[in-house]
């Protein structure tokens, strides 16, 4: 029986699981496993090889900036910065899109880019408003700006500490804390000035004038109707879903001729009679509790925003942020009405706004919900995590946990910095040590955990590990080198890691392409006999260059509902920011980290 060489079936596993993110019919997690379970048994790894990367330093670092990510998010620190740092002195939409872009940038060098999105969002959202700047002339910079932040520091983003392992695993030097930074810098300033000339004029402006209720158009799916003293309704609670769920219909509010409106009436408020209900629904649905409990339709044309929210009683728009543990749910699956006492009156994904069945929708990281209830309500579900609410807040001073943060964090870059503690050792201590103090919760260290991204570089892990193994990268890095002796110039060469790595992202995650691209990095260096940092550079600038989709990385999702975006969006302002970065780090590349022979 013929054996088949490992790296066949390394590529096999490669193809496939591309073909997978591709079409996204698995999640990501899932892919990351079954990669690394199949490389075991087909025995091209090891089993304790193949699930190394679960327990990498990488992963176990990642989880510890997670911590301190929800530390400082619990005590508004990233908060204040952002409302301070963007709304002092704003004077007009130029110098506020050239803000964004550039203070989104300097924080994703040492948070995470999704939480550095997730914490701006409702900032800008805010500031929008109040300077009549359409809040989607200021999300695409900010989504750009954090991206490519990533790359100020070796934390700022998860494939940077991925990259670090696959060298540590080929017997490399691994990169330093800050051995970028001013190339990180250098990027952020270019995509700051990007958006404050041409990049500001490929901007769309959408929702200028329009309510939330008018965007997400309410009005054509409420009604009132009148409970007559006939009705089987009469003394029954909202809770009873044989009424009123088992319809898919929102009661959002109760009129009563002789005492207050009732709005976002809790599971105990009783039906009375002669009390006008303001219902929610698909028309169908709608017409038939009318028909089946013979209610009355009541004409009035205040069924609209004014009728519905009030000084307690709130509309608010919710978006479903990258680790929100409704990703992948319906909100009939969550219970979110029973869990959280809010109606959802409507749906906005990928830029089409769903009115009806909101319920049965599967919600995808960007989805923009428009909320009704109570404002302690709302905030609750803000603390909880379920939804990223738009609107800055009245944040309290900083307090003892929030400087025992700032110094906690400082203190692992110090110690790294200066070689006393390993990073990842430093890391995981800090995270330790805010849980001690009472800085966060052990439950808010789970709720913050992206499971879904630690087990990604688990199984790309692997995958890069395989690659050594099988010899493929070997194979891979002398015909890459071969064509850079024929080339005669390694700028051609420099370009190719960028641009293929950058494709890589657009169709998989900025993840699993840094780690497919690293061992043929390392590999081609080795082959040419010079250092490894131009092309590992080039990688791992390809894989932040995820700017012409908003599915390349949970950022751009992020900002799609609040933004009203669309695909042709992304490519519009996206495409010509890519090229200018790829040919700024063509020619930059070289000059910073010279291809000199070892």
């Amino acid at each position: 029986m013929p054996v088949i060489d490992p790296a066949h079936i390394v590529l096999a596993v490669l193809a496939l699981s591309v073909l997978m993110f591709v079409t996204n019919a698995v999640r990501y997690d899932v892919i990351a496993v079954s990669v690394a379970v199949v490389l075991a048994a087909c025995g091209c790894l090891t089993p304790a090889e193949a699930f190394r990367g679960f327990s990498s330093p990488a992963v176990m670092l990642i989880a510890s900036m997670y911590v301190f990510s929800s530390a400082l998010r619990r005590w508004g620190v990233a908060e204040m910065l952002g409302q301070k740092l963007l709304s002092a002195g704003v004077k007009g939409e130029r110098g506020l899109i050239f803000r964004v872009a550039a203070i989104s940038g300097l924080l994703s060098s040492v948070l995470s880019n999704t939480g550095v999105v997730a914490i701006q969002i409702p900032v800008l959202s805010s500031l929008g408003r109040k300077f009549s700047i359409p809040v989607s002339r200021l999300l695409l910079p900010l989504s750009y700006g954090a991206l490519i932040g990533g790359l100020g520091t070796l934390i700022g983003t998860s494939k940077n500490l991925a990259v670090n392992d696959v060298i540590r695993s080929f017997g490399g030097r691994p990169f330093g804390l800050f051995e970028f930074s001013h190339f990180g810098v250098m990027l952020v300033a270019v995509t700051a000035l990007y958006f404050l000339g041409p990049g500001r004029k490929l901007l769309p402006a959408r929702r200028t004038e329009e309510s939330l209720s008018e965007h997400f158009q309410v009005r054509k799916f409420v009604t009132e109707v009148l409970i007559e003293p006939t009705s089987t309704l009469i003394n029954r609670p909202m809770g009873d879903t044989r009424f009123f769920g088992g319809y898919g219909v929102n009661v959002l509010g109760i009129v009563r001729p002789d005492s207050p409106t009732i709005l976002a009436p809790g599971p105990y408020n009783r039906v009375r009679r002669e009390d006008t209900l303001i219902l929610q629904g698909e028309p169908e649905a709608l017409m038939r509790l009318r028909e089946d409990l013979h209610l009355a339709l009541v004409d009035s044309a205040q069924a609209g925003e004014t009728r519905i929210h009030s000084e307690d009683v709130r509309l608010i728009e919710g978006v479903v942020h990258a680790t929100s543990p409704l990703v992948g749910r319906t909100l009939v699956e969550a219970e979110f009405r029973a869990n959280s006492s809010l109606n959802v009156l409507g749906l906005s994904q990928e830029g089409e706004v769903r009115p009806a069945r909101t319920g049965d929708a599967r919600l995808r990281v960007g989805d923009s919900l428009l909320v009704q209830g109570h404002a302690r309500d709302i905030e609750r579900a803000r603390r909880d995590g379920q939804l990223l609410f738009l609107g800055e807040r009245d944040l309290p001073p900083l307090g003892r946990g929030a400087l025992l943060t700032i110094l906690l964090l400082l203190g692992v870059l110090a110690t790294a910095a200066l070689e006393i503690l390993a990073l990842p050792v430093a890391a995981v201590s800090g995270a330790v040590l805010l849980v001690l103090l009472r800085c966060v919760d052990v439950e808010d260290v789970y709720n913050s955990m992206d499971w879904v991204a630690l087990v990604l570089i688990g199984g790309m892990l692997s995958l890069g590990l395989a690659f050594k193994q099988s010899g493929l990268a070997e194979s891979v890095g002398q015909e890459v080198a071969e064509l850079v002796h024929s080339a005669g110039t390694p700028h051609l060469m420099i370009g190719a890691f960028l641009v293929v790595t950058m494709l890589l992202t657009t169709l998989t995650t900025h993840i699993a392409s840094a780690v497919v691209m690293a061992p043929i990095a390392l590999s081609t260096a080795a082959e040419l006999g010079v250092g490894d940092r131009t092309f590992l550079m080039a990688v791992l600038c390809g894989a932040s260059l995820a700017f012409m989709s908003p599915v390349a990385h949970p950022a751009n999702a992020m900002v799609v509902g609040p933004g009203d975006y669309r695909y042709g969006h992304f490519l519009k302002a996206g495409a010509p920011l890519t090229a200018i970065l790829l040919v700024f780090a063509v020619i930059v590349l070289p000059i910073l980290w010279p291809l000199k022979p070892l």
